[in-house]
């Protein structure tokens, strides 16, 4: 993917009435791009690997401005934080009546189910599952923002393969082993880490990490009273920090004359944790 200018593209999501922290990078491979949220997500996954984009690495046009990144050949590449698929595919696995479900709308439950995600998408057929329906408007939400700046970050490519068997991909557990790693070598590696990477929505005003739900370090999956906690959770810290981190471009560049900026322009802080 060619690199992208980054003042083009602030002014074509000015002139689109688009916020940039909402700017869903799966638009540039899903055409035409479906209205609902969760019907984009799936048909994006199921995408041939040689089709589409890496969404957290087509933001580099942004991680160069931020300084995180300098080149597509760098060690340190985009990462998405939080993964939306481990809990929506929790979600509907988890679900009671799962196997009568699956029977009544077509899912082969002798397949994996990421290769049936045409079925759940006709007719919204992923509703069908109680958790989803319960927490629609969130799930919803968090599909948009999956793919969207404020839940991207950088790491050493590598890390990408290894977190999920520790972590189910959960940032909240990862952070856990980062701040376990980097405090042992500097109490002030880990908070130049945070400081870095705007990652204030995941600490307290005491940089330490804060678990999604009660207990999550050990039982990884949520079960159902969880879903509703981690996504408010999730949700209003993509935003916060995807906000932060326009700003921030903006301010560096000193492109300021936008209509969303006076959305952000007071954010002189990113908030904590605990703040919310």
């Amino acid at each position: 993917m060619e690199d992208i200018n980054v003042i083009d593209w602030l002014n074509y999501c000015d002139e689109n009435n688009i916020k940039p922290w909402l700017w869903d990078f799966k638009n540039y491979s899903l055409s035409p791009f479906p209205n609902d949220s969760i019907t984009a997500f799936l048909k994006y996954k199921e995408l041939p690997k040689n089709e589409g984009i890496d969404c957290d690495k087509a933001a580099l046009f942004l991680y160069k401005v931020l300084g995180w990144q300098h080149s597509e050949s760098d060690i340190i590449r985009g990462e998405t934080i939080n993964s939306y698929i481990t809990t929506f595919t929790q979600a509907i696995t988890k679900d009671p009546n799962y196997k009568e479900i699956c029977e009544k709308i077509g899912v082969n439950l002798n397949e994996y189910l990421n290769k049936q995600y045409p079925i759940l998408y006709h007719n919204k057929s992923y509703q069908k599952f109680e958790t989803i329906q319960r927490n629609i408007k969130e799930f919803e939400l968090f599909a948009k923002l999956t793919h969207t700046i404020g839940n991207f970050t950088v790491l050493p490519h590598w890390m990408n393969t290894g977190r999920y068997k520790f972590s189910g991909d959960y940032w909240d557990i990862t952070m856990l082993s980062l701040q376990e790693w980097l405090t042992n070598l500097s109490p002030e590696a880990w908070i130049n880490f945070i400081e870095m990477y705007y990652l204030h929505p995941y600490v307290n005003t005491e940089y330490q990490v804060e678990l999604f739900w009660d207990n999550h370090n050990d039982v990884i999956l949520p079960k159902r009273h969880d879903f509703p906690i981690f996504l408010k959770k999730v949700n209003e810290r993509i935003e916060e920090r995807g906000k932060y981190i326009i700003k921030q471009v903006c301010d560096k560049l000193n492109q300021k004359d936008y209509h969303f900026y006076k959305e952000i322009e007071n954010m002189d802080k990113i908030k904590f944790s605990n703040e919310f």
